[in-house]
């Protein structure tokens, strides 16, 4: 970014907002003992640049948690060190499955430990919105006592009479990880895929849908829920770009037709159309 001394005023708060940033993240490093390493620095990058750019990103998180408005709710930190986590799902009580945006990393945390080994990794893409963004557990349980330190050491009694999955919503990189960001590259879609959980894996992925990631890199949506209704999935994607890709799915007078962006899709598990986009914004 090449900013003139004539800019004046905009220049000055530019470089206030900076500061601010840097100060911000250098205070919840102290405080927070938040996990630093290569792909955290790309996204401190990313969220510096975006104070002067069409990507926003998100805020640096608040130093002291959440705010906690009703006197019944209690907060407990279960694990910290995390890299960008984005969303979890439960396999079991305290047992959580949670991932993280730029690494494209699903972790299990089992009594408020983290297992040695990645439950999966996939290549993301993440600038701006994209990366690994949504997971959903299907309904179907199965209940065995487990620890972290059994499942370290191989030693943990599995009981597959029932078929658990896991759904993932994330933006497929075409490399490695961040290569949308550091060589510029487009990423291949967003993507949602179905995963059977055995033996501490996710593994036997199948593709249920292969939505738009262009044109550009905010609005990505990528929330999974399942309905306890009909089991079916309810899929976020946002409009994915900005200023001028709008389509009549947002209700534009006159825009484009609907290109799958913007709206809550429902599928089966399986993958197919359980009925047309239920919502639109």
């Amino acid at each position: 970014m090449n900013y003139s001394l004539l800019d004046g005023n905009t220049t000055l708060v530019r470089i206030c907002l900076y500061a601010d940033l840097i100060l911000i993240i250098i205070f919840s490093i102290g405080y927070q003992q938040i996990h630093v390493n290569q792909k955290n620095l790309s996204s401190l990058i990313i969220a510096l640049a975006a104070v002067d750019s069409n990507y926003p990103e998100s805020a640096v998180p608040f130093s002291k948690g959440p705010t906690i408005k009703d006197p019944d709710l209690k907060t407990e930190v279960v694990y910290k060190g995390l890299s960008y986590p984005t969303g979890m799902a439960f396999l079991d009580e305290d047992d959580i499955l949670v991932i993280e945006k730029d690494t494209g990393i699903v972790r299990r945390i089992v009594n408020g430990v983290m297992v040695n080994e990645p439950i999966l990794d996939v290549t993301v893409a993440a600038q701006g919105h994209r990366g690994l963004l949504g997971i959903a557990v299907s309904k179907n349980t199965y209940s065995f006592a487990v620890s972290s330190e059994s499942i370290n050491n191989n030693t943990q009694s599995q009981h597959n009479d029932i078929t658990k999955y896991v759904f993932l919503y994330y933006t497929a990189a075409a490399t490695t990880d961040g290569d949308d960001i550091t060589e510029g590259k487009k990423p291949l879609g967003n993507m949602v895929y179905r995963y059977e959980f055995v033996n501490n894996k996710l593994i036997n992925p199948k593709l249920l849908l292969n939505l738009p990631a262009n044109p550009g890199s905010i609005g990505n949506g990528g929330k999974i829920a399942i309905s306890r209704n009909d089991e079916n999935l309810y899929i976020t994607i946002g409009g994915i770009g900005i200023d001028g890709h709008k389509t009549k799915a947002q209700n534009i007078q006159g825009g484009k037709d609907p290109d799958g962006t913007s709206g809550i899709l429902v599928i089966t598990q399986e993958g197919n159309q359980a009925r047309k986009i239920v919502a639109l914004f």
